[in-house]
């Protein structure tokens, strides 16, 4: 058995567990189609090390020689789209296709010069390198940046630069994939070792990467009100609870309220459902446009919404609820029914958990009700009634 036969069928085994582990995840998530082209790219890389087994031991160099060659080469390409669509922009057609161009020109070139030469070794190592050069450059420019999208494009830079250091032992050790010693010199096993680590590491952080966006759609999406784009109930308190916890440990203020669109029961019932999911969904676009955007905005249930104000006094809250209640009121959209809203607004105690917050706000909300409706009622600082606080005249 060659030297380097061991490290090689690591090499096969490795990349066909993140072949499957892709492609099993693209299955599950038919819409993320980067696990599709991740998964062909693994496949191919896969390619590569069986090539060079059955090279090795058939002795059939013009057979299994391009195929080193392009596998490899194939594998790099992929994962110029497989980034940009993991990453939610326009893949790249133009850079594919001419790294493609160049994988191919440079492929019919090697053959023209002597095996083992620096311009041989050039030529074979310049489409795998210009492919991780842009997987660089993709990550850097689509990516949000976060401290794990810098490691993957480190552990591409790292792709980058072991291909000429290999290339600089392998014309000094007279050996590289042309040479019929290479599968049992020591250069062998170095270089299988050196560059399986790379890409399993490599496949870890996008596998990492991967399993970390999905969890945050599912979550996104179990948190998310369908009908109106904003949070529900459960997303809301969650979102409302992490919130509290920064400003307590900062030592900001927050405020809460609480708004109920009055009679909505009539929306539905003269204009028909389909009116009242339009006057839904045009009151929380009216909350998104209206409310900073640090906000936490949500639909606890029917016609009932939240917004969670961060950094802000109970006297900033209610002018920004009394914004909220003029902007119903005056409101002018020809396929939303005329509504109004009432609304309770309650400060966050130091200390104060979202649920006791919540029932003052609660308790404000229900004597705007009381009092007519299309009012702002506040909360007292300390037990007592709750006043209205409309002006009259407002609307």
């Amino acid at each position: 058995m060659h030297a380097a036969t061991l490290p090689i069928l690591m090499n096969v085994a490795v990349a066909a567990l993140f072949a499957v582990s892709y492609l099993s995840i693209s299955i599950v998530y038919p819409q993320h189609k980067a696990f599709l082209w991740f998964a062909a790219s693994f496949g191919a890389a896969m390619l590569t090390p069986i090539a060079q087994l059955a090279q090795a031991y058939t002795g059939w160099t013009l057979l299994f020689g391009p195929v080193i060659y392009l596998a490899f080469a194939t594998c790099l390409l992929l994962m110029v789209p497989a980034l940009a669509s993991f990453y939610r922009r326009p893949i790249p057609w133009r850079t594919v296709a001419v790294l493609a161009g160049a994988t191919l020109f440079s492929g019919l070139l090697v053959q023209l010069v002597e095996r083992g030469t620096p311009v041989y070794v050039v030529l074979y190592l310049l489409p795998f390198m210009l492919s991780t050069a842009i997987c660089v450059l993709v990550v850097l420019r689509d990516s949000p940046r976060q401290p794990r999208d810098l490691l993957i494009a480190g552990m591409f830079g790292l792709l980058f630069l072991h291909l000429p250091l290999k290339a600089v032992l392998a014309l000094r050790e007279h050996t590289g994939p042309h040479q019929p010693n290479y599968m049992d010199s020591a250069f062998a096993v170095v270089s299988q070792i050196g560059t399986g680590t790379l890409m399993v590491a490599t496949g870890l952080l996008l596998l990492i990467n991967a399993i970390l966006a999905v969890i945050g759609e599912t979550r996104a999406e179990a948190e998310t009100d369908l009908l109106s784009g904003v949070l529900n109930r459960r997303g809301f308190e969650a979102r409302a609870a992490r919130v509290l916890s920064q400003d307590r440990r900062a030592g900001w203020m927050a405020a809460l309220l609480l708004i109920d669109i009055d009679h909505f029961k009539r929306v539905n019932d003269t204009y028909g459902h389909a009116a009242g999911d339009r006057a839904i969904r045009w009151f929380a676009q009216l909350l998104e446009h209206t409310m900073p955007q640090s906000a936490v905005i949500g639909r606890l249930g029917g016609e009932e919404f939240a917004v969670l104000l961060d950094r802000t006094t109970r006297e900033t809250a209610w002018l920004q609820a009394e914004a909220i209640r003029q902007a119903t009121v005056s409101h002018g959209e020809g396929e939303v029914a005329s509504m109004t809203v009432s609304i309770g607004v309650a400060d966050v105690r130091a200390g104060e958990v979202l649920h006791a917050a919540q029932e003052r706000a609660d308790a404000a909300l229900y004597a705007a009700k009381r009092a007519g409706r299309n009012q702002v009622c506040l909360a007292p600082e300390e037990a007592g009634n709750v006043v209205p606080l409309r002006r009259a005249g407002d609307y």
